[in-house]
């Protein structure tokens, strides 16, 4: 409203302003002096000229109006639109982060987070919604797995004192996934005696649950990202070195504790 009245002053002040400038003109004999002469009477022609300028003068005013109403209208019905998108879009994102946990044994923090950095503009009204996840971190998790599995994969299986550093690699990845692996009832490796590891006897698991992960992740987002699932099948050297790493916690030949 108030830059309503600042545009009618504006647009009174440039029609006298026009006067005056005429007026200067006149004086330097550029122009013809202009002059305002007002007649005694004023017949119903006169009058019926000044109500029709004054009624087209309001009409413009009343379209202009209207037409930032309805500008304003349509913007405020984008906002709406583009909220109720975000909303619902994650909605669906929570859903499949519940089924996740329900199916895997898994437990998500900070989804909000975990939306964001997967789809880090839409949360903001003025820029674009989109379905597609942002491909770069989607690309960091899968190149990461990628190494872990390699070391899972290799025909020369890790040395003992290197299990440690791999383990906490899969749970740095889960942690940037914003998720924990269900920590075992009975025979959890404690890392150095104190830091629970998520593994047990069986390292499959947990590696498994990383890619599983990424694949949901990377699907909801429109990114095909599926990287490979490992089974025992797939990496005998490693599940025998990783079996005798087990046992020597076991019999109390390392630092480390199954608890």
């Amino acid at each position: 409203m108030k830059r309503d009245w600042l545009i009618l002053i504006g647009c009174v002040g440039l029609f006298f302003s026009g006067f005056v400038f005429a007026g200067l003109l006149a004086q330097f004999g550029v122009l013809q002096a202009v002059f305002i002469v007002w007649e005694e009477k004023l017949d119903i022609g006169t009058i019926f000229n000044i109500v029709a300028a004054i009624a087209t003068a309001l009409a413009a005013y009343a379209a202009f109006r209207s037409a930032d109403i309805a500008r304003a209208a349509a913007m405020d019905s984008r906002s709406a639109t583009r909220i109720q998108a975000y909303i619902q879009h994650q909605q669906q994102f929570d859903r499949l982060l519940d089924e996740s946990q329900a199916e895997m044994g898994i437990a998500f923090f900070r989804r909000i987070e975990l939306y964001d950095n997967l789809f880090p503009e839409n949360r903001y009204a003025d820029k674009p919604f989109t379905l597609k996840a942002e491909p770069a971190v989607v690309l960091a998790w899968g190149n990461r797995y990628d190494q872990l599995k390699g070391v899972a994969e290799s025909e020369l299986p890790p040395l003992e004192e290197d299990f440690p550093k791999w383990m906490i690699g899969c749970m740095e990845l889960a942690n940037k996934m914003n998720f924990t692996h269900k920590e075992p009832e009975v025979g959890q490796v404690y890392i150095n005696g104190r830091s629970y590891s998520y593994f047990d006897s069986d390292p499959a698991k947990p590696l498994h649950n990383l890619a599983e992960v990424i694949h949901r992740l990377a699907r909801f987002g429109l990114i095909d990202r599926k990287p490979d699932i490992l089974f025992h099948r797939h990496m005998p050297g490693f599940i025998v070195a990783y079996n005798n790493f087990y046992c020597n916690i076991q019999q109390g030949k390392t630092p480390h504790k199954i608890i």
